[in-house]
């Protein structure tokens, strides 16, 4: 498939366009010289010391057109290779490549581009001028802007022509030699998976709070990739347009193959995942990647697929009936990676994480060794009936990823649950036993009576056991004792606006008036809303507390304890204003800490987020050095 690097979605909530997407160097013009851009004092003094112009009085004596004097300098560097030499030669080839650009002869340019490229990469990573490299040099770092940009604008070049795509050759005549490139995508895509690029640099962020990127050599850009048909029960967990972080570079063979006519120099322009790794290593030395994690993730936050999960707190919470339902993952599934499902609370969605995951995928141990999975539900609804169908959507996944149990980072999984999600998240790694069964009748389930699909579906909410596959919960402002905000006042709220869709209603009263002995307390059949169900002192909350954990999961909470005043928190003091500090409190956690923030605040608050990620890193300290990044 051809691909096209030109911008391709409209202005968005989380990126807009750059209007100067590639700005120029900032160097002064002198119409004078015959090179445009004045090239730096060095060069020049590199020019003049072989003999290659003269100059005098702070102007050239132009002995030799341009052209005429990067040949001879290729021709000197052939005999006499130096650092300075090479550093000239990629200014020049360069600042001339500027010119060609702006005249509009493309290929001209594209030349002078890969001329540049060639000597860059040349200058820092030849080995024999090891000992003469010194990275506190300015011009170490300006060849490092030259290697840069010049890929860059070689591969827009490229792109214009539709020849940015995996398996593509192009081959340039650059003096004596020909130079030979190959362009490859990362080696675990499968052939056709990108199916289109953007440049980085064509975006600025604008609603993430923070912009995450490193530095180093190579051209971010973002990879979107293209559904596999052939694998559908992995395939339904990718969102449209799923967007990948990658960085170009070129590498250049230090070797020459020689023909009848020409040396042949043999270069391949590489694109890497960078969310797995942002360093390469070349000539035993560890060169960084330049990256980006932060544009990407907006890029797809911007498609329309994810566009809808924005709106989908207010339908998820009036219509359940028409929101949707499922998991989704942020990157295609890495069975050398722990998932971390990230499930959100009350009137809210899966966006509501986006800012904690930019944050978290910034830090390099993270992204190697978690990948992030999102869980969206109807949040109207009990929290108990969204726990049984998240219950059943995790046992889906991992037998569609895993039917053969093989993966064992898939069954490491970290569920992070905010608010009510965090119930939700709770109720997977207990053994429920008899006693939610107890909680409506003290008689043999056995003895209800009902269509056998009504049957399944109340025993699979009041009898479930621990999925083993979850080995860490974190929960984020959850009500573990319920919330002083389900009070008579917002349940009525709830009951105006919305309750159960009709047909499970009628199907709760026809199987009360089938079971008139049966059920001591109907309560939890008759919940209508996830606000009566977080009503403080439900008989629910001291189930989930007394039932017996999974004794391989470990439990961490984090919760609010603004001293704000707000009319919420006068109503709820020593709260986040929605969930007091005595209810977020998890009995027996193995690690607790109170952040000064409101409910809605604290999950993008720098100290949940470093919470997080220690928690996260105690888990994998074994198998992975700490790293700052």
């Amino acid at each position: 498939m051809m691909l096209s690097a030109t911008i391709g979605c409209s202005e968005g909530e989380y990126l807009v366009h750059r209007s100067n997407a590639f700005a120029p160097f900032k160097r002064p013009f002198d119409p004078e010289t015959w090179v445009g851009p004045t090239p730096s004092q060095r060069s020049l003094k590199t020019l003049e010391r072989f003999n290659l112009v003269v100059y005098d009085d702070s102007h050239w004596i132009r002995n030799y057109s341009l052209a005429e004097t990067m040949e001879r300098l290729q021709d000197s560097i052939q005999r006499q290779p130096t650092p300075n030499k090479l550093f000239a030669l990629a200014e020049l080839a360069f600042l001339d490549a500027k010119t060609l650009l702006k005249d509009e002869r493309q290929h001209d340019a594209l030349e002078r581009y890969t001329l540049s490229l060639v000597n860059a990469y040349e200058y820092l990573f030849t080995p024999r001028f090891d000992h003469l490299r010194n990275p506190y040099d300015p011009q170490f770092q300006e060849i490092c802007r030259f290697y840069n940009e010049s890929l860059e604008q070689a591969m827009r070049i490229i792109a214009a022509d539709q020849q940015l795509r995996s398996g593509a050759t192009y081959s340039l005549t650059l003096g004596e030699q020909q130079v030979d490139v190959v362009i490859r995508f990362p080696a675990e895509t499968t052939p056709n998976e990108i199916a289109d690029l953007k440049f980085v640099s064509d975006f600025r962020i604008q609603k993430l709070l923070r912009h995450h990127r490193t530095y180093g050599l190579g051209v971010p850009m973002v990879g979107i990739r293209h559904s596999n048909e052939a694998n559908p029960a992995i395939e339904q967990y990718y969102p449209p347009g799923m967007s990948l972080p990658l960085t170009a570079f070129m590498h250049v063979s230090d070797q020459l193959t020689t023909t009848e006519t020409k040396a042949h120099k043999q270069c391949v322009l590489e694109f890497h995942k960078t969310v797995d790794n942002s360093t390469l290593t070349i000539q035993n030395a560890t060169v960084p990647l330049q990256t980006d994690t932060s544009i990407p993730l907006a890029y797809l936050l911007d498609q329309p697929s994810l566009s809808r999960s924005r709106e989908a707190a207010t339908t998820s919470l009036l219509n359940p009936e028409e929101s949707g339902a499922g998991l989704f993952m942020l990157e295609p599934y890495d069975p050398q990676k722990i998932p971390i499902i990230m499930v959100h609370g009350f009137w809210s969605s899966p966006m509501i994480w986006m800012n904690m995951v930019n944050d978290l995928r910034s830090f390099s141990e993270i992204r190697r060794n978690y990948q992030f999975w999102f869980y969206q539900y109807p949040t109207s609804q009990p929290f108990w009936i969204s726990a049984a169908k998240l219950r059943a959507t995790l046992h889906s996944l991992m037998g569609n990823l895993d039917p053969l149990h093989r993966d064992t980072r898939l069954h490491e999984t970290v569920l992070i649950g905010h608010s009510m999600g965090g119930l939700l998240s709770m109720m997977q790694t207990i053994d429920s036993q008899n006693a939610f069964w107890k909680l409506v009748s003290h008689k043999p389930f056995g003895q209800l009576k009902a269509p056998q699909h009504i049957r399944t579906s109340l025993a699979n909410t009041v009898f479930f056991q621990a999925n083993p596959s979850i080995q860490q919960v974190i929960t984020i402002a959850t009500p573990h004792q319920g919330s002083v905000m389900a009070n008579e006042y917002t349940q009525w709220i709830g009951q105006t606006l919305f309750s159960l869709p009709e047909p499970t209603n009628a199907i709760t009263k026809q199987l009360i008036k089938d079971n008139p002995e049966l059920f001591h307390n109907t309560h939890l059949l008759t919940t209508e809303t996830s606000l009566d169900s977080l009503e403080p002192g439900g008989s629910i909350f001291a189930a989930i507390r007394e039932a017996r954990r999974n004794p391989q999961t470990s439990y961490h909470n984090i919760y609010g304890d603004t001293k704000s005043s707000t009319i919420i928190n006068k109503l709820a003091s020593s709260s986040d204003g929605v969930v007091t500090t005595e209810s977020a409190h998890l009995i027996n956690a193995h690690s607790q800490m109170a952040v000064d923030a409101n409910h809605i605040a604290i999950i993008d608050q720098p100290q949940t987020i470093l919470e997080v990620r220690r928690i996260l890193q105690q888990r994998i300290q074994p198998r992975a050095e700490y790293s700052a990044r």
